[in-house]
C-alpha cells in the first residue's frame, strides 16, 4: 500500500489551508479599507482580492473540514467491521470448499448457518436462506462502504476545487501591482509597507516597529510561503483523492468476485477464485486501519 496517500501530513496541510482561509477575513477588511484610501487619493487600482468570495470559501471549507473530521472515523470503523465480516466468511468458506470429497458439489449445498457472520448479532434480519444470500448481503455491505468512500472523496474534492480555483488566484493577485499609475510594486509589498496589513498564520504583527526593509523582506517571504502552502495543499488533496479511488477500486474488485458466484458453481471453482478476493480485501483492510489511526490525530 502506498502509505503516502493517507499520510498525516496530508491532513495537517489541508487543516493549515482551511485555517488560513478561516482567519483571512480581518486581513481582507484591512485590505479593502487600504484600497479605498488609495483610490480616494487618485490612484487607479488594479482589482484587489475578491473578499466576499474568499470569506464564503473560508466558511464552506471550515464546514467541510468539520465534516471530514466526522466522516473519517465513521468510515474507518464501519469499513473495519465489514471487512472483518467478509474476511471471516471467506476464511470459513475456504475451509468448506477445500474438502476434497466436496469439490464437485455445487456451493448451493453449503449450509449458511455454519458461518459465524450469519449467527452474529450484526447480521440482524438479513437474508440467509443459502450461501448466495450471504454473499449478496456481504456485497451490499461492501457497497455501503463504497458509498461512504464516495462521500469522503466529495468532501476532499470541495477543498481541492477551492485550492485550485480560488486560493491560487488569491496568491497570484498579491503578486500583481497595486495600481496602474505607479511602479510595479506587488500588492503584498504595498500592504506590508504602506497599509501595515499582515496575513494570518505568518507570525507577523503589522503594528510592530519593523523597518521598511524588514517589511519588504517579510512580504517576499510570506508570498513564498503561500505558494508553498498552495503546492502542498494541492498535493495533499490529490493524494487523498487517489486514496479514495484506490479504495473504491479494490472494494469493487472484491464485490465483482463475490458476484461471480452462483448456486451451481462447484466448490472447486469457488476455491480457485478466493485468492483474487483475499488480495483485494487485504489491501482495503490496510486502508481501513490507516483511517482508524488517522481519526485519532484529526
Amino acid at each position: 500500500m502506498l502509505d503516502y496517500l493517507l499520510a498525516e501530513k496530508n491532513f495537517a496541510t489541508l487543516k493549515q489551508y482551511v485555517n488560513f482561509l478561516n482567519e483571512l477575513p480581518d486581513a481582507l477588511r484591512e485590505i479593502n479599507r487600504f484600497s479605498d484610501s488609495i483610490a480616494r487619493a487618485g490612484h487607479t487600482l488594479l482589482r484587489p482580492p475578491d473578499a466576499q468570495t474568499l470569506i464564503q470559501a473560508g466558511l464552506t471549507n471550515a464546514q467541510c473540514w468539520r465534516a471530514i473530521g466526522i466522516t473519517v472515523p465513521v468510515l474507518g470503523n464501519t469499513s473495519a467491521r465489514v471487512l472483518q465480516e467478509v474476511s471471516g466468511f471467506i476464511s470459513e468458506f475456504k475451509t468448506v470448499v477445500s474438502v476434497t470429497q466436496n469439490r464437485r458439489l455445487p456451493i448451493s449445498r453449503i449450509d449458511p448457518q455454519q458461518f459465524t457472520v450469519v449467527k452474529s448479532v450484526g447480521w440482524g434480519n438479513a437474508p440467509c436462506a443459502d450461501v448466495i444470500d450471504v454473499m449478496r448481503e456481504l456485497d451490499a455491505r461492501l457497497e455501503h462502504c463504497q458509498q461512504s468512500v464516495a462521500k469522503f472523496k466529495a468532501q476532499v474534492t470541495t477543498l481541492a476545487e477551492s485550492i485550485h480555483g480560488l486560493f491560487v488566484r488569491f496568491i497570484e493577485s498579491l503578486s500583481l501591482p497595486l495600481c496602474s499609475c505607479d511602479g510595479p510594486i506587488p500588492k503584498i509589498e504595498a500592504y506590508y509597507t504602506l497599509g501595515r496589513i499582515g496575513l494570518p498564520g505568518m507570525g507577523y504583527n503589522p503594528n510592530q516597529g519593523y523597518s521598511e526593509d524588514q517589511r519588504l523582506e517579510m512580504a517576499k517571504a510570506h508570498i513564498g510561503r503561500l505558494f508553498n502552502l498552495y503546492r502542498q495543499a494541492s498535493t495533499a488533496a490529490n493524494n487523498l483523492g487517489d486514496f479514495c479511488y484506490r479504495w473504491a477500486y479494490m472494494v469493487e474488485e472484491a464485490k465483482r468476485t463475490l458476484r461471480t458466484s452462483h448456486p451451481h458453481q462447484t466448490m472447486a471453482r469457488a476455491k480457485a477464485s478466493l485468492p483474487l478476493l483475499t488480495g483485494s480485501l487485504e489491501e482495503v483492510k490496510t486502508m481501513s486501519e490507516q483511517l482508524v489511526q488517522m481519526a485519532k490525530v484529526l
